[in-house]
């Protein structure tokens, strides 16, 4: 049966099938010597990128990722509960502040109705609307076996996260081969602000949601990937992004294969998650614009293209007040690494969707009006950018990997710990 496969594919293809012929000079059985610049097509998973031999990983990519980005996480986990005693503060508490509080109350209690308008025309106190609605809910639906709101939502946190790390390694195989796949994966665990993937946030779910997306869209599957792009809609803003990166990939597979039902689906699915959560708060406030309006007027926030940043980024060299708070700094580091790494993972011409979605959220990360210190956290879900290193990474000796890892676990875990106890706002 396998032989008659092999052969019918060459028959279609003209070509023979390349597991049977011999490894050629710089080539191994599973792998071409060029599939490093290889990329994959819409629809296509090409030959993982190669390797030297003696630098490769065992099996199962997946079960190592996994495995270590679990590992980071408890340890994260551990590090924070433990100081947290040290110091005489409740680490719960701690791993609830700002956005957890929101997303705690919201699952307790609901929306509830506006707050009134003051003689300014903005609501006089800040409201829970500002919110998506995906993550307090399943908070409050896993809440209804007993357990605590706290732990149902780092309970949610915990799997979504795990889910993303799955099908962020599945994502980047093709890439990046199995070795890049696991390094990718942890790296990506390790970045500052990844804490948020132990705290009552809800990254961890749109991480999830988004890496489904991206896969689906490798493998051809644009219903499946809609789907999954409505659940990131229905939890976070960057959806936006997902949207953005579903109609291109429709729009792409319509030129080649002409216009069939799935294109139709996929087209109206995608955005039905954001315009959801768009549309209850239009309904909730009495504006259709309502969203939008939140965010300038009661938080303050919204999108100035970046110019808040920009002004951040000039306090350390001039000694305003940014340069004595570190995650500021550390957020104008962040945002200069991103778009270097964009710009050395566009040069190696990805598939379109992908780059609609990166640039999407980088700009809404970055053009994020005030919260500066934020933007790391919001540059998280924007992982791709890491298969350029990802791939040079895998090029190490494991031994250099294992001295190196621990050196950025070491890093990681004291910066992450000092956010969530002791920076004041949110991570």
């Amino acid at each position: 049966m396998r032989e008659s496969r092999r052969a019918r594919r060459s028959s279609r293809t003209g070509q023979p099938d390349s597991r049977d012929r011999p490894a050629a000079a710089g080539e191994t059985e599973d792998e071409p010597a060029d599939s490093a610049d290889r990329s994959p097509q819409h629809g296509r998973s090409p030959t993982p990128f190669a390797l030297p031999l003696s630098t490769r990983l065992p099996r199962h990519p997946v079960v190592l990722a996994l495995a270590g980005y679990v590992a980071v996480r408890l340890l994260m986990l551990a590090t924070i509960v433990l100081t947290a005693h040290a110091r005489g503060q409740h680490a719960a508490g701690r791993l609830s502040k700002a956005d957890g509080y929101w997303y705690l109350l919201i699952a307790a209690h609901g929306y509830g109705h506006p707050p009134p308008i003051g003689p300014d025309g903005a609501y006089t106190h800040r409201t829970t609307l500002a919110f998506f609605p995906l993550y307090p809910t399943l908070i409050r639906a896993v809440s209804y076996v007993g357990m605590p709101r706290l732990y149902a939502a780092l309970l949610i946190t915990a799997v979504a996260g795990t889910f993303a790390a799955a099908f962020i390694t599945w994502w980047a195989q093709p890439y990046v081969g199995d070795r890049g796949a696991v390094v990718l994966t942890i790296v990506w665990s390790l970045l500052p602000t990844s804490v948020v993937f132990d705290m009552a946030y809800s990254e961890g779910l749109f991480v999830a949601a988004a890496a489904a997306t991206l896969l689906a869209l490798q493998r051809d599957r644009l219903v499946l990937a809609a789907l999954a792009c409505t659940v990131a809609g229905l939890t976070r803003p960057t959806g936006a992004g997902l949207v953005a990166a579903v109609l291109v990939a429709v729009v792409l597979d319509v030129r080649r294969t002409g216009l069939h039902r799935r294109h139709v689906i996929a087209a109206l699915l995608a955005p039905a998650g954001l315009a959801l959560s768009l549309g209850h708060v239009a309904v909730a406030t009495g504006r259709i614009d309502g969203w939008f309006w939140l965010e300038k007027t009661v938080w303050h926030s919204g999108f100035d293209g970046g110019w808040s940043w920009l002004r951040a980024a000039g306090q350390p060299l001039t000694g305003g007040p940014a340069r004595h708070e570190p995650p500021i700094v550390m957020s104008l580091v962040v945002v200069v690494a991103f778009v270097a790494a964009f710009v050395a993972w566009v040069r190696r011409r990805p598939p379109a969707a992908e780059v609609a979605y990166t640039a999407t959220a980088g700009i809404l990360a970055i053009g994020e009006r005030n919260f500066v210190h934020v933007k790391p956290r919001f540059l998280l879900v924007a992982y791709p950018v890491l298969v350029p290193v990802a791939r040079r990474m895998a090029r190490w000796s494991t031994t250099t990997l294992i001295v190196l890892g621990m050196a950025a676990l070491a890093a990681s875990l004291a910066w992450n710990t000092y956010l969530v106890l002791g920076w004041p706002k949110s991570v």
